[in-house]
């Protein structure tokens, strides 16, 4: 009855798995890896923004008009302005970040899309939460399966721990395996603090 809870919970988790297996060595292997900062092109669109608005107003009327996929509204804390003093904002999401300068002179939006690298998406990816009504559908069922991997993997550990004390431990390679796990595990803490 273990073996075969064991499996199932191993398959629930599988894929959750390897998104955080490669965020992890990722993060592991290339700690400096910065998102990219410049755009490959740009696009404009007409935009005169009506007197008398806040920076975050200008803010929610843009995100509202250009609805941005994967994006959510602009916080009051990532406002900010250029050397030029036009308004800059990055709506960021998990593919990168979409960069809409408000050039008011001009009365135009500059909406240049930053990509991130394939490494980058796995690690957004793998944060991925429940926490923000503000996200759409997609990253929020994600955010629930994210949530739900969890415990499948805690479910497996448990499960994996009661196949091995129902096996009395017999098995010289359980042993083996148990013993050289609990090390690396002690090692790794110890190397990472």
């Amino acid at each position: 009855m273990f073996k075969q809870l064991h499996i199932y919970l191993g398959l629930l988790c599988f894929s959750n798995l390897i998104v955080y297996g490669i965020a992890g060595l990722t993060a592991s292997v290339r700690p400096g890896l910065e998102r990219p900062k410049v755009a490959q092109s740009a696009r404009y669109e007409p935009f005169t923004a009506p007197a008398n608005l806040t920076d975050k107003q200008v803010a929610d009327l843009i995100y509202n008009q250009l609805k941005l996929p994967f994006t959510r509204p602009m916080p009051d804390w990532y406002l900010r302005r250029t050397a030029a003093n036009d308004l800059l904002l990055d709506f960021v999401n998990i593919n990168g970040i979409y960069r809409v300068t408000v050039l008011e002179k001009e009365q135009r939006l500059r909406i240049e899309e930053i990509r991130n690298s394939a490494w980058l998406f796995l690690e957004d990816m793998h944060a991925g939460t429940t926490r923000s009504a503000e996200q759409m559908t997609l990253l929020r069922l994600w955010g629930v399966y994210n949530e739900f991997a969890m415990w499948c993997l805690l479910g497996m550990i448990a499960s994996g721990f009661a196949i091995f004390l129902a096996s009395r431990a017999r098995s010289r390679l359980a042993q083996i395996s148990l013993a050289a796990g609990c090390c690396l595990f002690a090692a790794l803490y110890f190397w990472t603090r």
